[in-house]
């Protein structure tokens, strides 16, 4: 027979230990009725001292612990009792009150203390030191604190069935606050649309659970949803028709009608868009369309500021002189067409120059009295675009100023930057949406250059916009053929363009070289290589700091030799703090942003350390010079980062890269996936893999297409302003 469930009531003295992922606690609870300290285990979101619960469950007796009461339910009320009223007050979970004035409060009122700050707050001024402002913010804040932790508790009662962790739970939340449960009842599909890192599998539970019916409208519209987004994470803006309808019938093994119904219903209602065959997600579609105007619209606007060809070259002839640099004919050409051309695409690969051009296009343009801004899509490119032309650079999202509140950006057509030309870096990594945002702010008589490397990878978000923007023959190109001489004698840079050429690597493996292969055919043998490579060899060889200079970057985030799996090995070396339990991150973890977080200010791919566990709600982690807070809801958007994927490496470029590289990796070997790793190393790349991997990668020259119509778009605006000049 089971044990019949016990209740027990009293207040939480202490977290013993919390895990962030599940929510499950170790608690020092003391009862009420004879003031004994018993250990409660179970799982208790945003649990905090002070707490009055009333827990249901039973009496188990742990192997090692001894006696515990396993908690199965529970239900939070007002703290009870001074001791608790005091530790309650002063937890991090009250914004104003430290000890000092807890003590004070509950001095003054007693057991009545919660009841009177949230009923009748204006008493607070009794209390010595508390005026009215203060009065009020801590009213304010013991309503809040109460409120959502009655309302948070409620949704994890609802949730911890299904499998939520308290982070989802918490994202949740602060979507919907105390409507959520009513929501998801209503219609759990929301989620999948509404909430950062729920997807369709997970709603689909729940929905499931309901016993709502497997052709449901919105289970077929988020079965759409998710087949577009999925797309989406694959650099896609749109599918055809038949693509769509036959894998979303295939994911909900529904009918093919009801998905045609369905989406035709979502299109009329304009929640997803069709244009011919083609169906996109309503921003992606309007993206893509709106950047083809804005540019068509830029090229075809007169500049403020007009300048001829002869003058561009009598400065060019002048600062060629006073410099003594002698420019390329290549390298002329691009910087006479960014002064005379409203837009310009200048692209090559390592050692060709670009920075070159940049540093001869701003002294050109110092000279003519323009008004020049430097941006790049990520923080570490933005800082190498500063250091290397001395000229202030700054992220394409800080460039735009983007405006938490509004969630817009501040910068845009109707408030276009004060510019007389814009340089933008590393362009292969700007998707589309980023794109659109970004030439919505230059205005109609600005120049704009764009500079980028158009073999490497395209960028982690949708669209192929520097391909593109080259293949719509709408704007003038300048290709960087020529390997300056400087970078000559880089094994880095001659084998990166003999990869691009369909070559060989050419390898020494001499002492004094900057680029090695160690070729490994077995994943497990090659995992601990690029272990000893990064903890021991390489510091010990050449004085690299392990975790600052050394950035391991692989194909994929699955496999023996993938981006999980090293991270794991890599940390438990390299972080004798590892073993934080109860928190996803340890002080002194390198991480990564994986998504674009406009309110902190933080960004998909920057790398970070984590400096700080400030409780087990919060985290800091420092970017370059600056610590950004984390709550414990966005703390999914971390991931560690002692291995990264080539893909989220993009724009960054490291002292040193190891670059595991397997026939496990196969399904993602392509030529310019191999390019793109190599460029990212800046002083030393160490291949750890097999020839046969390494074959197929320079043999494959046809990587995955994407579906954009950007230069189409773009090509038929031209044609028709030629064919239609105003």
């Amino acid at each position: 027979m089971e044990a019949k469930s016990k209740t027990l009531s009293g207040t939480v003295e202490s977290v013993i230990f919390y895990n962030q992922e599940n929510s499950y606690t170790v608690l020092n609870f003391v009862l009420d009725n004879d003031k004994t300290s018993i250990i409660a285990v179970g799982e208790i979101p945003n649990i905090h001292e002070g707490l009055h619960l009333r827990i249901s469950g039973n009496w188990t007796k742990h192997k090692k612990y001894g006696k515990q009461f396993t908690i199965e339910s529970f239900e939070a009320s007002h703290p009870k009792g001074t001791n608790a009223l005091e530790k309650y007050l002063s937890s991090n979970l009250i914004d104003g009150i430290g000890p000092k004035y807890a003590k004070k409060i509950v001095n003054c009122f007693g057991d009545k203390t919660i009841e009177i700050i949230l009923d009748e707050p204006e008493k607070l001024r009794e209390v010595s030191g508390i005026g009215k402002k203060r009065a009020k913010t801590i009213a304010e804040s013991v309503r809040k604190a109460y409120t959502e932790q009655k309302s948070l508790q409620e949704l994890s009662r609802f949730l911890f069935g299904y499998g939520f962790n308290i982070g989802l739970i918490k994202r949740i939340w602060h979507k919907y606050d105390d409507r959520a449960i009513n929501i998801i009842k209503r219609n759990p599909y929301r989620l999948a649309e509404d909430v950062w890192g729920i997807g369709f599998a997970t709603a689909d539970k729940i929905g499931r659970a309901m016993k709502l019916p497997e052709d449901h409208p919105e289970r077929i519209i988020a079965g759409l949803f998710h087949i577009l987004s999925r797309a989406k994470d694959d650099g896609n803006c749109f599918l055809t028709r038949e693509f769509l309808v036959s894998r979303t019938e295939e994911l909900l093994d529904i009918d093919r009608k009801e998905v045609e119904q369905s989406l035709d219903k979502a299109t009329s209602d304009e929640r997803i868009i069709q244009e011919n065959d083609r169906i996109y997600p309503p921003n992606l579609y309007a993206a893509e369309v709106q950047s083809a105007e804005i540019l068509s619209h830029l090229l075809a606007a007169k500049p403020s500021k007009q300048f001829s060809i002869p003058i561009a070259e009598s400065l060019l002839n002048e600062i060629q002189r006073n410099t003594r640099i002698n420019y390329t004919t290549e390298q002329r050409k691009a910087i006479i067409h960014a002064i005379t051309s409203k837009v310009v695409i200048i692209t090559g690969g390592p050692g060709t120059g670009k920075t070159t051009i940049v540093k001869g296009i701003l002294r050109i343009a110092q000279k003519l009295k323009l008004r020049v801004d430097l941006a790049a899509p990520t923080g570490r490119a933005a800082k190498r675009l500063e250091e290397t032309t001395s000229h202030r650079a700054r992220t394409i999202h800080r460039l735009l100023h983007f405006n938490p509140g509004l969630r817009t950006f501040e910068y845009n057509r109707q408030n276009a930057l004060k510019i007389d030309m814009l340089v933008v870096d590393e362009v292969s990594m700007v998707d589309i949406l980023l794109f659109r945002n970004l030439l919505s702010a230059i205005p109609y008589q600005g120049r704009l250059v764009l500079v980028g490397d158009s073999n490497q990878l395209p960028s982690v978000g949708p669209g192929a916009v520097l391909r593109d923007l080259i293949n719509s023959e709408s704007i003038p190109v300048v290709r960087l053929n020529r390997i300056m001489r400087q970078s000559e004698h880089s094994f880095i840079v001659r084998n990166a363009h003999r990869v691009l050429k369909g070559n060989m690597p050419v390898v020494n493996n001499h002492p004094d070289d900057d680029f090695f292969i160690s070729y490994q055919d077995d994943p497990d043998e090659a995992r601990q290589t690029v272990i000893e490579l990064v903890t021991k060899r390489i510091p010990r060889a050449y004085g690299f700091d392990p975790v600052k200079d050394i950035q391991v970057i692989t194909p994929m985030h699955k496999g023996r030799c993938g981006a999980k799996r090293l991270n794991a090995f890599l940390r438990e070396s390299l972080n004798k703090n590892h073993l934080n339990l109860g928190l996803p991150f340890s002080v002194g973890d390198k991480v990564m942003q994986i998504t674009n977080n406009y309110d902190l200010d933080v960004f998909n791919g920057d790398i970070g350390i984590v400096s700080g566990i400030i409780d087990r709600d919060k985290i800091a982690v420092r970017f370059d010079e600056r610590d950004v807070v984390y709550e414990s809801d966005i703390y999914g958007q971390l991931t560690l980062a002692y291995a990264v994927t080539i893909h989220k490496s993009q724009g960054c470029e490291y002292p040193v890269v190891v670059l595991p590289l397997m026939t496990e990796h196969y399904i993602l070997l392509a030529r310019n996936l191999l390019y793109t790793a190599i460029t990212r190393a800046k002083k030393l790349l160490v291949i750890v893999g097999s020839r046969k991997a390494i074959t197929i990668a320079v043999n494959n020259s046809k990587p995955m297409k994407r579906s954009t119509m950007l230069a189409n778009r773009l090509r038929e605006l031209i044609r028709k302003q030629q064919s239609n000049p105003i």
